[in-house]
């Protein structure tokens, strides 16, 4: 059997059964603001829906049961220049708060004594020994003593004249550590020098390397020859000797009788005259500069007599020298010899780049 009962603390109708009345001498916990009462002194006959509980409407002031738990450390009070801080709540009057189950849900208390009856002692002893809060107001039974929380604010002192330099301690930063204009003119000369350096270290990489980057880049070597103009320099062109080869030579004397000629008894003329006939040819895909030709003269035995050394101004002359042998071109030249106290039967040529 049921038996409907109001709270008369905050008015809640619900149902209890009559065998938890008695077995608890009466006593029951509300089951919206969790105060104890007699529920046979508060048995109601006109209920809005019997075999159910339901709920009247709680006033404002009346306290809702959360869910139970050890009080939460308050946060850190922030306190703005130039404004009070704000109250803290009294921890005497601080809400407690814990879970009300329904009247079936609650645990029957311990039946003691052989003869099966109920605990003598008061409900609320009872309540408590099985961990239920006595009122809403109380701190619960199993809750352990927890350490008042410091509520020491910190202030913080705003700078509005100061430009942010990143971070949240921006804010904060005291006068004497604001960036002044001297120390923003030394970090912009350190900059400025930084950036004069990379570039300096770009300039010396182009000088020293600026054959190969013609080479690699063809489009690049007039710009690079202009710039070495005002530092007295030159690009090169490239100097493979294997891709350079003497395809053809000879060496003549300028008149028919120049080698039959000779004084009488027996002497060698003063002077002779011979031109050199060479064929060079650059099998190269990309001009390179011009080598120096090596002449042997050698007699009839092979023994070397004269070795001459014929730079490129030589036998093309300055102007032509100054240009580069085109790629896959051949060149005629022709180099006139003057010799004079020796005989001559043969001669070797040869490249190289000094």
């Amino acid at each position: 059997m049921d038996l409907t009962t109001r709270c008369p603390k905050c008015g809640t109708v619900f149902q209890a059964g009559l065998s938890d009345l008695q077995l608890r001498k009466g006593y029951i916990r509300c089951v919206q603001c969790a105060h104890i009462f007699d529920g046979y002194a508060e048995v109601v006959s006109d209920a809005s829906a019997p075999g159910a509980p339901a709920a009247a409407p709680r006033p404002a002031s009346a306290p809702t049961a959360p869910v139970a738990g050890p009080p939460e450390e308050p946060p850190p009070q922030v306190i703005r220049s130039g404004r009070p801080p704000a109250p803290q709540p009294d921890p005497a009057h601080a809400f407690r708060i814990g879970v009300a189950p329904w009247p079936d849900d609650r645990p029957e208390p311990r039946i003691g004594g052989a003869a099966g009856r109920a605990d003598p002692r008061p409900v609320e002893e009872i309540l408590a020994d099985e961990g239920w809060m006595p009122d809403s107001g109380a701190a619960p039974v199993s809750a352990r003593d927890e350490p008042p929380a410091q509520a020491a604010p910190f202030v913080v002192e705003p700078r509005p004249g100061h430009r942010s330099q990143g971070g949240s301690a921006a804010p904060l930063l005291r006068d004497e550590d604001a960036l002044g204009w001297w120390d923003a003119l030394v970090r912009f000369c350190a900059r400025l020098l930084l950036v004069l350096l990379l570039l300096l270290l770009a300039a010396q990489a182009v000088y020293v390397y600026r054959a190969g980057i013609a080479r690699m880049v063809p489009a690049l070597r007039p710009a690079l020859e202009r710039a070495c103009e005002p530092l007295r320099c030159r690009v090169p062109y490239a100097r493979d000797i294997a891709r350079i080869a003497i395809t053809g030579s000879a060496l003549k004397a300028a008149d028919a009788d120049a080698l039959s000629d000779r004084p009488a008894g027996g002497q060698e003329p003063a002077e002779q005259h011979f031109v050199l006939h060479a064929t060079l040819r650059n099998q190269a895909e990309q001009p390179q500069e011009w080598p120096t030709l090596v002449l042997d003269l050698k007699d009839a035995a092979g023994t070397l007599l004269v070795r001459r050394n014929l730079s490129p101004a030589d036998y093309l002359g300055a102007a032509r020298a100054a240009e580069p042998f085109a790629a896959r071109s051949e060149v005629l030249v022709r180099i006139p010899l003057t010799l004079s106290g020796i005989r001559i039967n043969g001669y070797q040529l040869d490249l190289f780049y000094p």
